[in-house]
């Protein structure tokens, strides 16, 4: 183990504990990104490359800035900060400190968010149906990280029961450099 964040068993919104955290990504200079939001800390918390707190941003609700259950994160080649904002069916962006961006609802309801070297955006939509999110399909989103052009999408396996089953598809996601996507399954 070379580090550990957060304080094992012991549940929290300070600098160095966590309610439920569900994603980390690293920066190029080595800074932490950790989304804590399975829990009630709809929050992203933001380390130095030796695991020393620098800080904290978002909170519940649905403005910019705010969470209902950041479910993944992930950066870009300019180290911006993408957010799977799951509940509130959106993606959001920011700067490397925090500072809004961009809000980004064409790629369904995130449960995943994956960004290639190259600036590929990969989003797993795992809920979306006629009354969670409607007029989206459950799959995988992929784009532009750049513009937000949405150009592909990869319908989830059990499509044609979208309606009747709680979550299927992907709820992590990750591609490698020929373009490859691996998506993790919950349902």
């Amino acid at each position: 183990v070379l580090m550990t964040l957060g304080k094992a068993g012991v549940r929290g919104n300070g600098p160095d504990t966590f309610d439920a955290p569900t994603g980390v990504a690293i920066a190029s200079n080595g800074d932490i990104f950790v989304s804590d939001g399975h829990g009630r800390n709809n929050r992203i918390v933001k380390f130095s490359k030796d695991g020393r707190f620098i800080k904290t941003w978002g909170r519940t609700g649905v403005g910019r800035g705010e969470f209902d259950q950041p479910h993944d994160i992930a950066l870009d080649s300019k180290d911006r900060v993408f957010v799977a904002d799951r509940s509130n069916n959106r993606v959001q962006v920011f700067d490397s400190d925090g500072g809004f961006i961009a809000e980004c609802r064409q790629f369904g309801r995130p449960s995943a968010v994956f960004v290639s070297p190259d600036d590929l955006l990969y989003v797993s939509d795992s809920y979306s149906n006629a009354r969670i999110n409607p007029g989206f399909k459950r799959g995988i989103y992929i784009g532009s990280a750049v513009t937000g052009v949405v150009s592909e999408f990869i319908a989830d396996p059990d499509l044609d029961r979208q309606e009747q089953l709680n979550i299927t598809g992907a709820s992590g996601i990750a591609a490698d450099a020929e373009g490859t996507i691996y998506a993790a399954d919950v349902g």
